[in-house]
């Protein structure tokens, strides 16, 4: 499992098996089909690459940590499987469109991004 951090180098989210994982509840709020990344309603968020999370116009959310990290003992694993198949199934469209990678972090958070 690896960290998400936002600007301020706070955790914001896990990742662990291309499923987006909160850091306090543990329940995934995203995935990562790809390099293309779903909220919890299945819309796109942006891309994921080279160890960063961009929206749809290039802009950081999140940046990865590259030490990996053990699950916490409360993780149960077939939850986290049922909540990233339940997003699986409903994303509609795989395509994603070009994101040009910029240098900037975006004004809006994480959380703004994936529970829109």
């Amino acid at each position: 499992m690896h960290s998400l951090y936002n600007r301020a180098g706070e955790v914001i989210a896990y990742l662990h098996q291309n499923a987006i994982i909160h850091p306090d509840t543990l329940e995934v709020h995203g995935v990562v089909l790809g390099n293309c990344v779903f909220g919890p309603h299945a819309k796109l968020l942006g891309k994921f690459c080279h160890d960063k999370l961009y929206n749809t116009s290039g802009e950081m959310l999140a940046k990865k940590e590259q030490v990996s990290m053990s699950l916490p003992l409360s993780f149960n694993y077939t939850n986290s499987i049922a909540q990233s198949w339940k997003i699986l199934t409903r994303i509609k469209d795989h395509v994603c469109p070009w994101v040009p990678e910029k240098d900037v972090w975006s004004r809006a958070s994480f959380a703004e991004y994936l529970y829109v």
